[in-house]
């Protein structure tokens, strides 16, 4: 069976690496060092080369070069890095915001390591969360300056076609690519859930997902997209059985969904690339110069053009990545200084681009919870809370009725 740690690569041998390194083209490095990190989707090494190497990447202090290897596992084959390069390559192009530069790249496992990559410049600094208790009120509102300026520049580049999903390099074009989300099932899950032999269709992350292979022309198709994957998997798995009385009910929420005194209410959105996982431990920082300046946003996998109330979906934006009781109280603090430093930016604009209306709370109210459902069955979770859930999604599609 399974599971998400089988997924991870192996650790690597110094000579599979070195000769990874050697097919590149690029220098033979002085160490290779693994990182020693928990990770859920890679296994990271430390790569130095010596100085004066032929690489375009930030130099140490003593002349040497260190790059990051990531090597991916088998959780989301493909997408997520053709989405993370796709992504960060539009970023560094087209914004301020500081992302390490992607030099090498490979999502297929035709290779010598045998399994996806990216090869990254090092950024420097530290995570935010790893010293945030540390840091005056002074220090963090600066962090929060600079992630509204980010958010700004963002913002000022709206995808105005309308489109949701992630993107890809394409010989040197970014283009669209499928929409890719954390929350997705994934290979594990799949072989865990989904591989029963009294299921009658073989599963796929396709059929289970909605990965429209170059993403959804607006909200509400993307939304469509997703309750068609939700219907499916109601009606072959066996643990979502007593809800496949909802499918006609969810059918005829899609109908109400496209007519067109409801399609131009919740297409009304400001298309945006987003994030999605803002905490602060992807954000980099140098807390000893002044102001605190961020060197680096970390982590773009599941990053993507969304509609813009959704561009935080976890609340992970200005979270220090800790679950006591003040610590969210303390990201609650946060939001409100950054929403204050919006106002003071004349960036008001934001705050209610991110603010679903009446129509649009509906919808993704049903959408969440018939996905909860989804998800949590077939795990053999929550119980006692599904049959809520349903009570909330019903009401929603109600009241599109």
């Amino acid at each position: 069976m399974g599971t998400q740690a089988t997924y991870l690569p192996p650790s690597l041998s110094t000579e599979t690496i070195r000769t990874l390194i050697t097919s590149l083209d690029l220098p033979t490095p002085t160490s290779i060092k693994p990182l020693q990190v928990r990770a859920a989707f890679h296994t990271i090494y430390l790569i130095t080369f010596p100085p004066s190497s032929n690489i375009t990447a930030r130099s140490n202090p003593n002349g040497t070069i260190t790059l990051v290897l990531r090597v991916s596992g088998r959780q989301l084959p493909d997408i997520k890095t053709r989405n993370e390069v796709g992504v960060m390559t539009w970023v560094r192009r087209n914004t301020t915001i500081p992302v390490p530069a992607v030099l090498r790249f490979d999502n297929s496992e035709e290779n010598p390591i045998g399994h996806e990559f990216t090869l990254l410049e090092m950024a420097p600094g530290v995570s935010v969360d790893q010293i945030y208790d540390k840091l005056s009120d002074e220090e963090k509102t600066s962090l929060v300056r600079q992630l509204t300026d980010y958010l700004i520049q963002l913002h000022a580049k709206p995808w105005d076609e309308g489109y949701v999903g992630g993107l890809k390099l394409s010989e040197g074009k970014v283009t669209r690519g499928p929409p890719i989300d954390e929350n997705f099932w994934q290979m594990p899950d799949l072989q865990k859930y989904w591989f029963e032999s009294e299921l009658p269709t073989k599963e796929t992350l396709e059929t289970l997902n909605p990965i429209s292979p170059d993403g959804f022309s607006r909200y509400v198709d993307y939304t469509i997209g997703c309750l068609e994957r939700y219907i499916h998997a109601i009606e072959v798995h066996p643990s979502l059985e007593t809800y496949r009385d909802m499918i006609p009910r969810i059918r005829a929420f899609i109908t109400q969904l496209q007519k067109e005194e409801n399609t131009s209410d919740l297409n009304h959105v400001t298309y945006v690339l987003a994030h999605k996982d803002l905490h602060f431990a992807n954000i980099m920082c140098a807390p000893s110069q002044p102001g605190c300046p961020i060197t680096a946003v970390l982590d773009w996998e599941f990053s993507g053009v969304v509609p813009a109330p959704r561009w935080n979906p976890p609340r992970a934006f200005l979270w220090n990545m800790k679950w006591a009781p003040e610590d969210k109280a303390e990201q609650s603090r946060m939001e409100g200084l950054f929403e204050k430093i919006c106002l003071e930016k004349g960036a008001g604009h934001l705050l209610e681009e991110m603010t679903l209306n009446d129509k649009q709370e509906q919808m993704q109210t049903a959408v969440n919870h018939i996905r909860a459902i989804v998800e949590v069955c077939p795990r053999g979770q929550a119980g006692d809370k599904v049959g809520k859930w349903r009570e909330v999604a019903e009401r929603a599609m109600d009241a599109f009725t």
